[in-house]
C-alpha cells in the first residue's frame, strides 16, 4: 500500500515537472478573469481533475438521495372493501340530454 502511494506521488511530481516545461501556451477566460500564457497541458489536466471531482460529487449525492430520499412505502390502511376499488360499469348508453 505504501509503495502505491509513493509511486503516485512520484508520478505527480514527474508530471508537474513535464507540464511546467512545455512551451505551448494559451489564454484561459474564467468568467470575468483572464489568465494569459497558461500551458495547454495544464488546462487539459485541470479540466480532467475537475471532471473527475464533479462526477465523484454527482455519484455521491445520487447515492445519498437514493438511500434516504427514494420512494417511501405507503402506510398500510388495512384491506379495502371490493365496492370501493371497483369502478361501476354502465349497462347501457347514457340517457339523451
Amino acid at each position: 500500500m505504501v509503495q502505491i502511494i509513493v509511486n503516485i506521488i512520484f508520478l505527480l511530481v514527474l508530471t508537474s515537472i513535464i507540464i511546467l516545461n512545455i512551451g505551448n501556451t494559451t489564454t484561459v477566460n474564467l468568467f470575468f478573469k483572464e489568465f494569459q500564457n497558461i500551458s495547454i497541458v495544464v488546462v487539459v489536466f485541470l479540466s480532467f481533475i475537475l471532471g473527475v471531482l464533479y462526477t465523484f460529487c454527482y455519484i455521491v449525492f445520487w447515492k445519498i438521495k437514493k438511500k434516504f430520499g427514494g420512494k417511501r412505502p405507503k402506510e398500510k390502511e388495512g384491506p379495502k372493501a371490493p365496492a370501493e376499488e371497483a369502478v361501476p360499469l354502465q349497462e347501457g348508453p347514457p340517457p339523451p340530454l
